[in-house]
């Protein structure tokens, strides 16, 4: 469909009034069947004084109808026949010029022409002659009494003349203004099926006005709209908003599944904290435990050095050949002490081993309601989960940055862009707020895997101290045994005092050995106890990590619901839009051609203005003048002249 609309049509309205107003006058070169120019009169206030009708027809015999009280032929003297509503005449001109007064004096406008001065209303011939602050009110209407149809199909061109030297400040609001010498012209231009108020003012000084000149046409101007690249572009406009409603309802998939893994990575969180508590519950009592073993190595190496004391007493009193009884039984039972120190200190390491692995660790974190193989695994599952949240909203992101350029580009407004623009910031904070959750898994991650392999080698290292003590277990119960068969000699062999002075000096020197070995072993256990603080340490940290950690997935859970939410309500706006502009090149379509018929009228045959009988008609116009504000001068007669008058002439009489 192609429709080119010009958008100066006041300018070719006008034109085509004159060029109607003189056409009466003009020869024309093909013969028209009826032309008929409405003349009226009215008074300065609007009302009608008398109508005119100027039938044009070409040469023949003419039969015409009309109610006149008077008709003439104006430019030829044929005879013309008046039967009630009938009139008939043979034409001897090619185009002959008939005029009728009509007894009906309706035309299809109602007009009203006010005139104030100084805020009083005066009629025009009392407002002539005076100054002051002028306004003048026009109204036209549609006379509710004339039947036809010329109200909804012609245009009105309104024309007021001012003296600029008798009337200044001249105001006269959806008006065109022209200088015409030292006139100022004000013309309107109403549309078909339109009425119109209008005001204007000035201030006047012996306030005098032309006549008001008003012209009615059919406005048959040659419309075309070419609304190709208009539907086109709606067209692109419909698509962008498919687009959108697509790319709103994938947004709204992708924000249900983000909410449903950020709820999951809530309850991971959560469960992970919770876990982190029991670590720390845990390491404690294993710190607790080597805690107790530190101490118990001071009576380790007490005992140990009450040993050593004894065999060097032992010795010393070997070495002046008297020995004690009394000396003999307290090595005996140092001895027996140290064995049951040894047995105790090798079931603490031994219970310290078992308790300090990352497979114990593992178990009593089981015990307790969390599983670390799971939670690692759940860690790497999250991971990946929020890569890949991360890598699809970043698509979300980019498809609805594309979206918000194309609605840019088809000229979508600011309230149809900001939804999006608000969408897209939304989840470029969540991508970062991902990120770092991300960061922080990655650190509980590591953290885990720090925390295995350092109970490994603190394992390890038990396990050596263990292979240290049961070899001390060992050689101690060799030493224990050794010391009682000793003690058995020397209170049955008290005379092999030389060979027994000989072993106790043997004793005392390996004594001394054992007991650097079990100073080795307190410092050993010592450091272990160092170390395990720093895990105790580690599970803090992590104990705090988690919390945090905790907390941010709850406050991500609820951004992600109310994202979650935002996308489904921009869903139904898009779902909404998209159903409102379906059809929209159709109803933009018919809404142009509503616009032309509201600018040309409906577009019916022209009929009569003068008679329903006259089917002849090809065109009608209304040619209507009031009367001019003038102030009144003395009379003085004016000579009769017999001067004939031309066609012009004459029709401009109608006006007198």
């Amino acid at each position: 469909m192609k429709k080119i609309i010009k958008k100066n049509i006041p300018l070719l309205l006008v034109i085509t009034m004159l060029l109607t107003i003189i056409t009466p006058v003009s020869a024309a070169n093909t013969p028209l069947e009826k032309e008929e120019v409405i003349y009226a009169n009215l008074n300065a206030d609007g009302t009608v004084k008398d109508i005119y009708a100027v039938n044009i027809f070409g040469n023949g015999d003419i039969t015409d109808f009309g109610d006149y009280s008077s008709v003439e032929i104006l430019n030829t003297t044929d005879k013309i026949t008046q039967d009630g509503d009938k009139i008939t005449f043979t034409s001897s001109s090619d185009r002959i010029y008939c005029k009728g007064k009509l007894k009906n004096r309706d035309i299809p406008w109602n007009i009203s022409l006010r005139y104030f001065i100084d805020k009083t209303e005066y009629s025009a011939e009392d407002a002539a002659g005076k100054s002051g602050k002028l306004e003048v009110y026009l109204e036209i209407t549609e006379n509710e009494n004339y039947q036809g149809s010329f109200y909804d199909n012609y245009a009105l061109q309104i024309s007021f003349t001012l003296d600029t030297e008798k009337c200044r400040n001249i105001s006269a609001p959806d008006s065109t203004l022209a200088n015409v010498g030292s006139q100022k012209q004000i013309s309107y231009t109403v549309l078909p099926g339109r009425g119109l108020n209008a005001v204007i003012e000035a201030d006047v000084t012996d306030f005098e006005m032309s006549a008001v000149s008003i012209n009615g046409i059919p406005l048959s101007i040659n419309i075309e709209i070419d609304d190709a690249e208009l539907l086109d572009r709606v067209n692109e406009l419909t698509d962008a908003i498919v687009s959108l409603d697509d790319g709103a309802g994938d947004l709204n998939d992708g924000g249900i599944a983000l909410s449903s893994g950020t709820d999951a990575l809530k309850n991971g969180a959560s469960a992970l904290y919770d876990g982190a508590c029991e670590l720390q519950s845990g390491t404690a009592l294993i710190q607790n435990g080597l805690d107790e073993l530190n101490k118990k190595s001071a009576d380790l190496t007490n005992g140990s050095a009450s040993i050593q004391h004894a065999l060097i007493e032992i010795q010393k009193g070997l070495g002046n050949t008297n020995t004690d009884a009394s000396q003999i039984a307290a090595l005996v039972d140092g001895s027996s002490q140290i064995k049951s120190a040894i047995d105790s200190i090798y079931a603490g390491i031994d219970e310290l081993q078992k308790n300090a692995g990352f497979a114990t660790y593992k178990s009593v974190m089981l015990q307790n309601g969390l599983d670390i193989d799971e939670l690692q695994s759940k860690n790497t599952q999250t991971i990946a989960e929020l890569k890949s949240q991360i890598d699809a909203i970043n698509i979300q992101l980019e498809a609805l940055n594309s979206q918000i350029a194309d609605l840019v580009n088809s000229g979508a407004d600011q309230e149809q862009i900001a939804p999006l623009l608000e969408s897209a910031a939304q989840l470029s904070a969540t991508v970062s707020q991902l990120e770092n959750i991300m960061l922080l898994l990655q650190g509980n991650h590591a953290a885990i895997n720090g925390t295995d392999l350092y109970l490994t080698k603190v394992n390890q290292n038990i396990a050596v101290l263990k292979e240290s003590m049961f070899s001390l277990k060992e050689s101690y119960e060799i030493l224990d045994s050794s010391i009682n068969t000793l003690a058995g000699e020397l209170e049955s062999l008290m005379v092999n005092m030389s060979a027994l002075k000989t072993g106790v000096d043997t004793l005392v020197t390996e004594y001394g050995k054992l007991d650097s070995g079990i100073s080795e072993y307190t410092g050993g256990v010592a450091q272990i106890v160092a170390g395990y603080s720093q895990l105790t340490l580690g599970t803090e940290s992590l104990l705090s990590g988690s919390s945090e950690l905790k907390s941010k997935t709850a406050e991500l859970s609820d951004k992600t619901a109310e994202l979650a939410n935002g996308l489904s309500d921009l869903k139904d706006g898009t779902s909404q839009m998209r159903d409102e502009t379906s059809g929209i090149d159709d109803e933009i379509s018919d809404k142009i051609d509503e616009m032309i018929k509201d600018i040309t009228g409906d577009g019916e045959e022209i009929h009569s203005f003068v008679s329903d009988k006259n089917t002849n008609v090809t065109s009608v116009q209304f040619v209507i003048q009031t009367e001019a504000i003038e102030i009144k001068e003395p009379e003085t007669p004016e000579p009769e002249t017999q001067k004939k008058l031309t066609l012009w002439q004459k029709i401009m009489n109608l006006f007198k």
